[in-house]
């Protein structure tokens, strides 16, 4: 019996269908954020072996020879049980990716409304947060000047950043480049500034 062996092929058919992935974590007790990021899906076909068992019907001639070479000759068959390809099934997989966060929505809780602010930051460079007395620090560096390949690295050797620390009554913007520290105005701070939106939706 002549097995034939076929590998595994991928048909890639290359939908793409973006969607929005998102992440509310509560900072404080009155400030939380959103992390919103895009995600790409991809549809693609995939082609598989089904293996199971199957009887193989093995058809010769059996020859007793009586009077010669090749005679008083009959058909046998022996049936063999094997296990091997059935068939071949198409299946459609998925596979998503996901970009790093794009765009930070703090939450504010004031009591009776909810106060909600946006840094979008996709085409600015790229921010982490963390908390600083009972505060929201959100600190961005620079895709032209810091960023590495869209990463978020360090504020240090004079690498563009900005950072926005808010608390439940103030909201305050620092910038640095040149300089150690964080302040309100660095003359050397050159790029276009992130600015922080409000959410009226």
């Amino acid at each position: 019996m002549k097995i034939t062996k076929i590998a595994l092929v991928l048909l890639l058919v290359s939908v793409l269908a973006l969607t929005v992935a998102s992440q509310i974590s509560q900072v404080t007790s009155t400030i939380s954020v959103e992390e919103v990021k895009t995600c790409t899906t991809n549809f693609y076909n995939e082609v598989q072996d089904v293996y199971g068992n199957y009887n193989y019907y093995h058809n010769y001639s059996l020859c007793l020879n009586t009077s010669g070479p090749n005679t008083d000759c009959s058909t046998q068959q022996d049936i063999l049980n094997l296990t091997g390809k059935l068939v071949q099934v198409t299946v459609t997989k998925n596979s998503t990716e996901c970009t790093p966060p794009n765009k930070y929505i703090v939450s504010i809780d004031k009591g009776a409304t909810t106060e909600k602010k946006e840094i979008d930051f996709s085409q600015w460079g790229a921010c982490i947060q963390n908390t600083e007395n009972n505060c929201l620090i959100v600190t961005c560096v620079s895709n032209e000047d810091g960023a590495f390949k869209g990463q978020f690295t360090d504020c240090k050797g004079g690498k563009s950043c900005q950072r926005f620390e808010i608390c439940d009554n103030s909201i305050k913007t620092f910038y640095k480049n040149s300089r150690d520290n964080f302040v309100e105005n660095d003359p050397s701070f050159y790029l276009g500034k992130l600015i922080l939106t409000e959410v009226t939706k």
